[in-house]
């Protein structure tokens, strides 16, 4: 949404929707209780108590909330071959959680001050790692809205690069 937002300030914010998906095993009998990355598969796995949640792949779709159940079954097929004892069966579609990423087209995300609009300050486009970058993207907001100089060079997240 945030391209559209843009759009409404006057900003140009060029962002595509990465499509990622996500699905839930309950009491699940192996145990497994840290988080991990099939690297090759693309494929994140994150304990929850007594359930894993098993999430991948980035289809740019624009905004479009069409479950591809071809997508799904790439994540399926993919945990036999880290986890060969677990045996899991396709999920029904009404289980399958999707959602939108917010992709810039050179995949940085856009953080800081907009040089057209007084007294706005930009964070968006993190795509798939939003919640690993959300502690230092805000630190970096935060120094900017106390007038401070971040830590990190904001130069190639301007918001304002593809102007």
């Amino acid at each position: 949404w945030s391209g559209s937002v843009a759009r409404q300030l006057g900003l140009s914010l060029p962002m595509q929707a990465g499509k990622g998906y996500s699905f839930t095993l309950d009491h699940v009998k192996k145990n497994i209780r840290t988080p991990s990355i099939f690297l090759e598969a693309r494929v994140a796995v994150t304990p929850m108590g007594e359930a894993l949640r098993f999430g991948g792949t980035m289809e740019i779709t624009g905004n479009n909330h069409n479950i591809s159940m071809n997508r799904v079954k790439g994540i399926v097929d993919a945990i036999p071959r880290y986890y060969p004892d677990m045996k899991v069966s396709m999920p029904p579609k009404e289980e399958v959680w999707h959602g939108l990423r917010p992709c810039s087209p050179d995949g940085l995300p856009y953080i800081g001050r907009s040089k057209k609009v007084h007294n706005l300050i930009l964070a968006t486009g993190h795509a798939m790692l939003g919640i690993s970058l959300g502690p230092g993207t805000g630190k970096m907001i935060a120094d900017l809205v106390d007038h401070k100089q971040p830590e990190v060079n904001l130069k190639p997240f301007d918001p304002e690069r593809f102007d």
